[in-house]
């Protein structure tokens, strides 16, 4: 996951963004338990809306405690652990930190991967661990990065390139819940946030691809400066299509006292976070 799936802020309210902070201090502390302090700056808001979106298809409660910052250790902070929800959650974020650099090793060239060839030894004891806990886990984005690397060999469309990631978080998100109902709609929207995941992160790579000669959905119709100069509808319009359909999946969800954040993420959230993509594309025009 690439940190697109935040909250708009000016509309959470104060008690909100509190248990928001929350769940990512207590994701932070956790990564750093359980893998090391370096793995605390890894940390994305994607993890941090599949922690609660998981904590939100629970009944039980979750702990707050607080604990200090190690990047302001002398203010304390709220945190938020729920058992059986955060351990996992950081493991994920572990697995899925390991596969992004593997595929970064496989796309750069020599001086950009130098700097991840360093850490990997690190990483690679973390993944072990986590993988460990989360061998199915494991073997999911393994195969997605398989799948997803098969699809940009054959050059394919739009439609195509999206469906590993799609189909990968939709697996994740099916599996949050015991009921069929739910489940089902799960299925649907991690889907859609897959499918939305990998479309942001093409047209944020627009340019950077290009530059590079690497695949890039969007670079099959079109040239950059040819979307550019069409506003870079194409993608725009594809990722509004894909947040409409994503609010009519989440408005079928049962949710606990956590729906206000996730519907502030879904309905705010994730078009900011598109309109930020723009703004910077227009800063360095």
């Amino acid at each position: 996951m690439f940190g697109y799936i935040r909250p708009f802020q000016p509309e959470l309210r104060i008690k909100e963004y509190e248990a928001y902070r929350s769940v990512y201090c207590g994701l932070c502390k956790e990564l750093g338990r359980r893998y090391g302090v370096f793995f605390r700056l890894t940390l994305s808001y994607d993890f941090t809306f599949l922690a609660i979106l998981s904590m939100s298809l629970r009944q039980s409660s979750p702990d707050f405690f607080a604990i200090r910052c190690p990047i302001n250790p002398f203010k304390k902070c709220s945190a938020c652990r729920l058992e059986g929800v955060t351990s996992q959650v950081a493991a994920q974020a572990a697995v899925t930190l390991y596969y992004k650099c593997r595929d970064h090793l496989s796309d750069e060239k020599l001086l950009c991967r130098l700097p991840v060839y360093g850490l990997f030894p690190l990483f690679g004891r973390s993944w072990k661990r986590a993988r460990a806990s989360l061998p199915a886990f494991d073997c999911l984005m393994e195969e997605m990065m398989r799948q997803q690397r098969q699809v940009e060999l054959q050059f394919a469309g739009l439609d195509l390139s999206a469906e590993p990631t799609a189909h990968a978080l939709s697996a994740i998100c099916e599996k949050l819940s015991d009921d069929p109902t739910q489940r089902r709609v799960l299925s649907r929207f991690g889907y859609l946030l897959g499918r939305y995941i990998y479309l942001m992160d093409a047209l944020d790579d627009l340019e950077k691809d290009e530059k590079k000669q690497r695949f890039n959905p969007f670079l099959q119709q079109y040239t950059v400066e040819k979307i550019k100069n069409l506003s870079y509808s194409p993608a725009v319009e594809s990722i509004h299509g894909t947040i409409a359909e994503l609010e009519k999946a989440f408005a079928l969800l049962e949710l606990n006292d956590w729906r206000p954040i996730l519907e502030n993420i879904v309905s705010f959230g994730l078009k900011q976070s598109l309109q930020k993509a723009l703004q910077k594309k227009e800063k360095n025009t």
